[in-house]
């Protein structure tokens, strides 16, 4: 999924970016790094939530009429898709640009003045995630939805159906489980620096 792509290389940049200035306002820059670390810990939880929701899927893929079943459980389950976006991510996104913005905030001076625009960039991605990764949802789980019909139209052939609905969720397991071994990496990064 390409918002989860976009989640993943933000999450680094920002890391990468606060071990630049190591050493510049130490109180100010642990409470950026405590912060991220924050913004990496909600998006784990979120995206195991999400995970462990996958598991009755997965296991029905050899019977396609309980595999129906459960895409439509899963496409309607409002649980799984408020933690698909990790809880507070935009407000507390939107607070780090705020303090980055204002001279008058300590936070602008705790990183290199020269990838601050960087840091502002990606955590403006971050903010901009929230209709996207809603969006991103939305579509797969209406395409897991029109699986389901598929599979339980007589017409259809159940089988071939059934593997592209397994090739659909493991592709979409395979991006989220991607996204939270960069979150952790850039969490590891951020405790190093604390």
């Amino acid at each position: 999924m390409e918002v989860l792509n976009a989640l993943k290389q933000a999450v680094k940049t920002c890391a990468d970016v606060v071990k630049f200035g190591a050493g510049i306002q130490e109180p100010t820059r642990k409470s950026l790094i405590a912060d991220l670390q924050t913004i990496c810990t909600n998006c784990e939880a979120a995206y195991d939530a999400v995970l462990i929701r996958l598991v009755p899927i997965k296991n029905a893929f050899s019977d396609p009429t309980t595999l129906a079943a459960e895409l439509r459980v899963f496409a309607a389950d409002a649980v799984a898709r408020a933690n698909f976006k990790p809880d507070q991510l935009c407000g507390q996104v939107d607070q780090l640009l705020t303090q980055l913005s204002s001279n008058l905030d300590p936070l602008k001076y705790s990183i290199d003045y020269r990838h601050i625009n960087d840091v502002r960039q990606y955590l403006h991605k971050f903010g901009n995630f929230n209709g996207a990764i809603f969006q991103s949802y939305d579509e797969l789980v209406a395409e897991l939805d029109r699986i389901a019909t598929q599979i339980q139209d007589s017409a259809s052939d159940k089988n071939e159906r059934s593997r592209y609905a397994k090739h659909i969720i493991q592709g979409f397991e395979s991006d989220l489980r991607a996204t939270q071994s960069a979150v952790r990496e850039a969490k590891t990064q951020t405790i190093d620096l604390i």
